[in-house]
């Protein structure tokens, strides 16, 4: 197991069966990969899971679950933003991403685009094709969060071998 790690909000049971049945539907479509729908308060640090582990438990321990809107279905051409469903960067997302910057020592809160993506590495022309439908799939509809976790996973590590190692539910 790798030393990178990352630190992601997970969805609550029924929207993530939801989530997952997209990203598996678009994979199989687009051949793209398969990957755990989250949303990353902070990516790619080399410390251990177990160091993390505590600084989570620590700073997050007390935080409830709650709800986020989606606000827009968008793409850009990094890999792993290349489609996804956006919140605004605002509310719970905000203070969340806030005390993750303040309790890992890294990352930026002015820079925070909170999304969860739908697909990897999909082109321009193949997130066009199924762009309306998304839109009307999940613009507007909430997203549930209930954990926060710590994930050995990073931009350097292949995404198969990506696995959560630590898990604070939230009340």
């Amino acid at each position: 197991m790798s030393d990178w790690h990352s630190i992601w909000l997970q969805p609550a049971a029924p929207d993530l069966e939801r989530l997952e049945a997209t990203v598996n539907r678009l994979a199989e479509q687009f051949g793209t990969p398969r990957f755990a729908p989250h949303l990353t308060l902070v990516e790619d640090m080399q410390r251990t899971a177990q160091d993390l582990a505590g600084v989570l438990d620590r700073n997050f321990a007390g935080e409830t679950a709650f709800s986020a809107a989606v606000t827009t279905i968008h793409g850009l051409p990094q890999f792993f933003r290349s489609l996804y469903a956006g919140f605004e960067p605002a509310g719970r997302l905000k203070h969340l991403k806030a005390r993750a910057v303040e309790a890992f020592g890294t990352g930026s809160v002015d820079t925070f685009m909170p999304h969860i993506s739908l697909a990897y590495g999909v082109t321009a022309e193949q997130r066009a094709s199924v762009f309306a439908a998304l839109e009307r799939e999940f613009s507007g509809e909430t997203i549930r969060f209930d954990a926060v976790a710590v994930i050995s996973s990073a931009q350097s590590v292949p995404i198969e071998n990506w696995q959560v190692v630590h898990t604070l539910r939230l009340g």
